[in-house]
């Protein structure tokens, strides 16, 4: 019977499968590193894509609310929090008169309860047609017609869909239509205008929400366009000048963004120190493992010399078990860290206040490629130091008595 000639890489193959217990060791190491880095870069980007896609979203280049809601409206505009704040509608007039503003649209904001009388607990955001210039043009971007009165149209999260009845605070409203997907706090929001809005407070349920007795004199924020050729961050500082002392605050979408982005940069500063932590463990759990492991193998070494295997070629064989170890571990760690992004998508957001858990074929692709590199990095590096210094060592004086 013909023998089959040995090869490194065969020989690499027979040892993981001969040292089963180290292999499936040595590769948990490995996924639990490759699962770390890949579910925090998913959860960063997906948190950055958010923003980015929010402040294109928000369709203005400044926003005036008041100044103390500041936290509540970021919140809510980049984290899909609920919130419900006023100021007088009054004051209105005195921004309008704003250099450099085209377009100023008011909206109210109104957070639903998680309770009986709510079909769904939303952010209800109630907009003027005679002067929108962002709810609308999504609008028809989504073929929804004109709202009437006791009508909504809902983001893309919620279950309803045009045609059904969803009630806030006992009463029920005509779902228009359903607003194509964001990928933003958006898309947990329900619009409608201020006629209908108005509504909502005849409902005496409403008092657990706000105080309001006579909503039509107040508004929650407002929306303006700034002209061709204006700064809005100079039109923002102007409007706090002009409107010092009212309690309103006026922010340009970028600015608006900057906390929430200030906040992603310091989650994405722990992850980088926790993937640190994580990779000098794995580093010096798998050169001791390694070290050992060599050691133990020396006479294995000296045979494979006995019978003509060059030093290069057993340094390939520590090199190749490596780097077979580092693939399994780091694949494991994406296939394992994915499905338990996907399978618990939900909770995740839920918990970590996300209105949005996701990245785009590509991105998941270059995650996954970045995870799989690290993982054979640490696997490699380990290895080779562990053979360099057996080399400097025992097996060095090993190799010199073989090969005389």
């Amino acid at each position: 019977m013909e023998q089959k000639m040995l090869t490194v890489p065969g020989l690499a193959v027979r040892n993981l499968r001969h040292r089963r217990v180290r292999t499936m060791f040595l590769a948990a190491l490995v996924l639990i590193l490759s699962a770390a880095l890949f579910t925090s870069r998913v959860l960063t980007e997906s948190m950055k894509t958010c923003i980015d896609k929010t402040v294109d979203r928000i369709g203005a280049d400044v926003i005036v609310a008041p100044g103390e809601y500041e936290s509540d409206l970021s919140d809510s505009l980049f984290s899909g929090g609920l919130c419900s704040f006023y100021f007088e509608k009054s004051l209105m007039d005195q921004v309008k008169k704003t250099d450099g503003i085209d377009k100023i649209s008011p909206q109210l904001y109104i957070a639903s309860l998680d309770a009986a009388c709510c079909s769904v607990p939303v952010q209800i955001v109630a907009f003027e047609p005679e002067s929108d210039f962002i709810v609308q043009p999504w609008m028809s971007g989504s073929n929804v017609s004109e709202l009437k009165k006791g009508q909504t149209v809902v983001g893309s999260k919620i279950t309803a869909k045009a045609g059904d009845k969803i009630s806030f605070f006992g009463q029920e409203y005509e779902v228009a239509g359903k607003l194509e997907e964001t990928g933003t706090s958006y898309d947990n929001c329900a619009f409608m205008n201020f006629e209908t809005a108005y509504t909502l407070f005849d409902s005496f349920q409403i008092k657990y929400v706000t105080d309001l007795t006579e909503p039509q004199k107040y508004v929650s924020l407002l929306t303006i366009r700034t002209k061709d050729g204006a700064d809005p961050k100079e039109v923002a500082n102007t409007i706090n000048t002009k409107m010092r002392g009212s309690g309103l605050k006026a922010y340009t979408a970028k600015a608006m963004s900057g906390k929430v982005s200030d906040t992603l940069e310091q989650m994405q500063s722990y992850s980088a120190l926790l993937i640190g932590l994580l990779f000098l463990m794995a580093v010096l759990a798998l050169i001791c493992i390694f070290n050992i492991t060599v050691n133990e193998r020396l006479k294995e070494f000296g045979v494979l010399l006995s019978v003509g295997a060059r030093k290069s070629q057993i340094f390939q064989m520590l090199l190749l078990e490596a780097g077979m170890i580092g693939v399994l571990g780091g694949f494991l760690g994406v296939v394992f860290s994915g499905g338990g992004i996907l399978l618990f998508k939900d909770v995740i957001m839920e918990s970590m206040n996300m209105p949005y858990l996701n990245v785009n074929v590509s991105q998941y692709v270059i995650l996954a490629l970045q995870s799989l590199g690290l993982a054979v990095g640490v696997s490699l590096l380990a290895t080779l130091y562990a053979a360099v210094r057996a080399n400097r060592m025992e097996l060095y004086k090993l190799i010199q008595e073989v090969e005389s």
